[in-house]
């Protein structure tokens, strides 16, 4: 994924905001499937320059459109082409007239338009229908992102609670078509599906998933995501947060707990064993100081909420 100085540097080249960034951005198309691949694409009509669109992409963890067959084409442009060209995930910015996926998937298939010539500092690739052509990096087009999977975030071992003695095990993943926050729960020994939750909606991904001991006295485990507290742009942006779910039960939410405050954006999270004798797990995350980029722990009773130690690194 595009890290932040990667991302103001292509902001800066395309002369837009970080605020603009955080607008809500309009769809021409419906976030659809490529049976063929399993891909997921969907085009925004917003114009920006390839180097803002290929940030937009990254943001949820995507990339510009890489067509590489005949039949990949034909199914963007049945289902996403709309008289003006887009930006597709091609440039040769590293070696003059040598164009690349950005993917780095091999060079091979193209459509470039009949007498296509490259022009000194037309880098970047668009399409229409059938052609492909190139513009500088202060031209803007509409753009389609690509997605090669739905998001996964984490993977945890949750103990036993169907009574046959094997361990289970969870997947959080953002679902590119509902963009529901999913969390896939399997038996290890059978391979059954034995519980789905949902926690939020929104292609603004969890940072990761923790399961608790039970706390409502039904002798499930719960499950913990990690957020931020306010709907920012980037995640790591807001204050820390826990949704807590029953493992069992999908219409089982328990609580919120919010940790640290909104100074430090939230990193990473980690359940350990109970030590304040209520029989509950200790909930611990860590936060990176906005102002002076300092971490600090802080733990939770996952039970009381209350809180246990802070302490900087």
């Amino acid at each position: 994924m595009i890290n932040k100085k990667q991302l103001t540097h292509a902001l800066y080249l395309s002369g837009i905001t970080l605020l603009s960034l955080n607008t809500p951005v309009q769809a021409d198309s419906n976030r659809l499937q490529w049976e063929s691949n399993k891909h997921f694409y969907q085009r925004f009509d917003q114009p920006l320059t390839w180097l803002a669109a290929q940030a937009r992409c990254q943001l949820t963890d995507g990339h510009l459109v890489t067509i590489t067959s005949d039949p990949e084409r034909d199914f963007i442009n049945n289902n996403m082409y709309k008289n003006s060209a887009f930006w597709i995930g091609a440039s040769d910015v590293a070696v003059n007239g040598r164009f690349n996926w950005v993917t780095g998937e091999k060079w091979g298939y193209q459509n470039f338009a009949t007498g296509f010539r490259n022009i000194k500092n037309a880098d970047y690739l668009w399409a229409t229908t059938y052609e492909w052509g190139a513009n500088a990096k202060d031209g803007i087009n509409s753009y389609v992102c690509e997605w090669s999977n739905h998001n996964y975030v984490d993977i945890a071992s949750v103990p036993d609670f169907n009574g046959n003695g094997a361990k289970e095990i969870a997947v959080m993943y953002v679902d590119y078509i509902t963009q529901k926050h999913v969390v896939k729960i399997r038996d290890s020994k059978t391979g059954a599906v034995l519980s789905t939750l949902t926690f939020k909606s929104g292609l603004r991904a969890p940072l990761g998933l923790v399961v608790i001991d039970d706390i409502n006295g039904n002798r499930v485990p719960e499950i913990g995501a990690l957020y931020s507290q306010i709907g920012a742009l980037y995640s790591e942006f807001g204050q820390p947060s826990i949704n807590i779910k029953d493992a069992k039960n999908d219409k089982v939410y328990l609580k919120s707990l919010s940790f640290l405050n909104s100074s430090f954006a939230p990193k990473e999270v980690m359940v350990s064993p109970d030590t304040n004798g209520n029989r509950a797990s200790e909930i611990t995350v860590l936060g990176i100081g906005k102002a002076d980029n300092m971490p600090r722990a802080e733990t939770r009773d996952s039970k009381s909420g209350a809180v246990l130690s802070s302490m900087r690194f």
